[in-house]
């Protein structure tokens, strides 16, 4: 172990943090997210009380030092794993072989759809510390918001009634598969409710797709006096492409069908991933500038959830002359609804070369109202093309 990962694990908890807000000792099969009576390994007490999300906004990866960001996403993954008892190691840690697992996630709750790894609510207080800070090592700023959002989401739910046997900040989880290196292969997953980061890294390239994330609800909430709106950007970023086309435009871009929720969901285990669905839509090539500034925006609310490392390259292929001229924006729903956030059944896609972003709207499940549920996936490199 190196002397910086020494120090790090030596620290107490509140030493992993910048601001320690109160007591640190303080998870799609494609479908309805109601909660069933299935097996969760997470943690069964409360979802109330020693933990709060909104205590970890400020947490940095200064414990860990490094040239670059995967430097130190390595040495937060070996900090995390080396808080861990035997037992536990053997929970978290996959063999880059088992592909099978490598594609096993779900936006249902935890009760639903058992995920791989070692749930939060399971861990040390020491080891939550820990991997909150993998988490922040992984995501961008922008990215460690929405998951933290989406998170105080799930506790917002049950503050509102949800069972805290299928909600809760305890139910989230972490798995890793291979051995964690700047140049080795290898992936980390981050995942719970409405929430799935599948992050593959090839000799220290990220992929970090498939993406899932969701909020119930989908628009701004309050919890213990914080603010949290996760998925807020994202939809109105998606809304403001399709406010921006002529009537022509938008008939278009309309598809027929129905869309219930998400069509490239969960791949459930499966080491054969589904094909795509034929593009249709608004080429968006033939749009204005500012219309195809608006595409740029909206996938960067995906993209740039990962560090410049990761999303760099993936936006520059992504929106290229070259690339928009093979992609398209659709929407789905009623026609004479409009593009309506607010309507069960609305819909929004961008379809590109190998980007590929949803937005179903569904009916809530403990709220009334809607709630997005969102998929990213790149058609070439999702999974890393390493299945």
């Amino acid at each position: 172990m190196s002397g910086t990962l020494k120090l790090l694990l030596a620290l107490p908890v509140c030493a992993l943090l910048t601001a320690c807000g109160g007591d640190t000792t303080t998870s799609i099969s494609s479908g309805s997210d109601a909660s069933s009576d299935s097996s969760d390994s997470s943690s069964s007490s409360s979802s109330s009380g020693s933990f709060d999300v909104a205590d970890y906004k400020d947490l940095t990866t200064s414990a860990c030092a490094g040239d670059t960001q995967m430097d130190i996403l390595v040495c937060a993954v070996d900090a995390f794993l080396g808080t861990l008892s035997s037992s536990e190691l053997s929970s978290v840690q996959y063999s880059w072989s088992q592909t099978s697992k490598r594609t096993t996630w779900s936006n249902l709750p935890t009760n639903s759809v058992q995920r791989n790894g070692l749930s939060l609510g399971s861990l040390s207080s020491e080891s939550q510390a820990a991997f909150m800070l993998v988490a922040r090592a992984a995501l961008s700023d922008q990215g460690y918001e929405d998951m933290l959002g989406v998170m105080a989401a799930d506790e917002y739910l049950v503050e509102q009634g949800g069972q805290s046997s299928g909600y809760g900040w305890e139910k989230y989880y972490i798995a890793v598969f291979g051995t964690p290196g700047s140049s080795e292969d290898w992936m980390l997953q981050l995942g719970g409710h409405h929430m799935a980061h599948n992050i593959t890294y090839l000799s220290g390239t990220g992929y970090p797709v498939p993406n899932h994330l969701a909020a119930e609800p989908k628009a701004s909430f309050v919890l213990n006096a914080e603010t949290w709106g996760p998925l807020v950007d994202e939809g109105t970023s998606m809304v403001a492409i399709f406010d921006s086309l002529s009537s022509s435009e938008l008939s278009n871009a309309h598809l027929s069908g129905t869309f219930g929720d998400v069509v490239m969901g969960p791949d459930n285990g499966s080491t054969t991933l589904d094909d795509y669905p034929d593009q249709d839509g608004q080429l968006v090539s033939s749009l204005t500038s500012a219309q195809q500034a608006l595409v740029t925006a909206a996938i960067a609310e995906w993209v740039e959830d990962y560090p410049a490392d990761v999303a760099d390259q993936l936006m520059t292929d992504y929106t290229s002359a070259a690339a928009f001229a093979e992609t398209y924006v659709a929407w789905g729903g009623t026609e004479a609804n409009g593009v309506n956030v607010d309507k069960s059944g609305t819909y929004m896609r961008i379809d590109g070369p190998r980007v590929w972003i949803e937005v179903a709207c569904q009916s809530g499940v403990i709220l009334s109202g809607t709630h997005y549920h969102t998929i990213y996936r790149d058609k070439t490199w999702d999974y890393g093309n390493s299945l």
